[in-house]
């Protein structure tokens, strides 16, 4: 996971700002959340009872199977999706599924498949995940088959309680003439953490100090890109701008 958080930040007043140096550590709720979906879900769509538990990775996808029981069949589920933010105040949650299974019927097997899309955005308020649910079902036996499709039915999935959106950025900078490097840490509030380095440089003339954080990962998956002001002992985040979990951070103080 990548992330690029851009930091501008200027002194208070009658302060001057200063190079950064040690651990500092940021706390972002309302204006800069970031969602993590893991967890285990029942959910219930046109007669099937589908349970499963979504994996997140750090690019905010997920892929992985299920089991649905329905009318005395159970049956596999297969499923695949993602979770992106197409605004601030907006995070899109897309999950498709397969299903299939077979059951025996007076000595002749009739088997069942099934697709599901489901395309639900984040209640920031009720932290839960709210849309619409719309497929098909086909129905094979004895030669014969039929198909009927899957009007939108209405969906509504609860994260889990410690998943509020909040998260905090710990900085450990350790500076070097006007050049910084270190390590840094996300943690979510379900307690996933993601470790970043950090890399940098300090500008004596604005009083302003740039930090670009990545992902250790391989993926480039969380970016962020930092411009700061540092006064009293603390860091100023005026500007955070990147990417995590698949979603677009931005938030920039006037």
């Amino acid at each position: 996971m990548t992330v690029l958080a851009g930091l501008a930040g200027t002194c208070a007043t009658g302060l001057r700002a200063e190079v950064a140096s040690g651990t500092y550590t940021n706390t972002f709720t309302d204006a800069v959340r970031i969602w993590d979906v893991s967890g285990s879900f029942n959910d219930g769509v046109a007669g099937l009872s589908l349970n499963y538990s979504l994996n997140m990775d750090d690019a905010g996808k997920f892929r992985g199977q299920g089991a649905v029981s329905a009318g005395g069949m159970d049956m596999d589920l297969y499923y695949w999706g993602s979770v992106k933010n197409i605004s601030t105040n907006v995070t899109r949650v897309t999950l498709a599924m397969k299903l299939k299974g077979a059951v025996d019927l007076d000595g002749h097997s009739m088997t069942f498949s099934a697709t599901l899309k489901e395309n639900m955005e984040v209640d920031a308020v009720t932290r839960t995940m709210i849309g619409t649910a719309s497929g098909s079902v086909h129905v094979s036996v004895m030669g014969h088959s039929a198909s009927q499709s899957i009007p939108p039915t209405d969906v509504q999935l609860p994260l889990p309680l410690d998943m509020t959106g909040n998260w905090d950025l710990t900085l450990n900078v350790v500076p070097s003439g006007n050049r910084y490097t270190g390590d840094a840490e996300m943690k979510l509030s379900n307690g996933r953490t993601v470790p970043l380095v950090v890399a940098g440089s300090y500008n004596a003339k604005t009083d302003v100090s740039k930090l670009n954080l990545k992902s250790t990962g391989t993926g480039g998956i969380v970016r962020l890109g930092v411009t700061s002001g540092v006064a009293g002992g603390q860091i100023n985040i005026e500007k955070l701008i990147g990417k995590a979990l698949g979603q677009t951070i931005k938030s920039e103080t006037q």
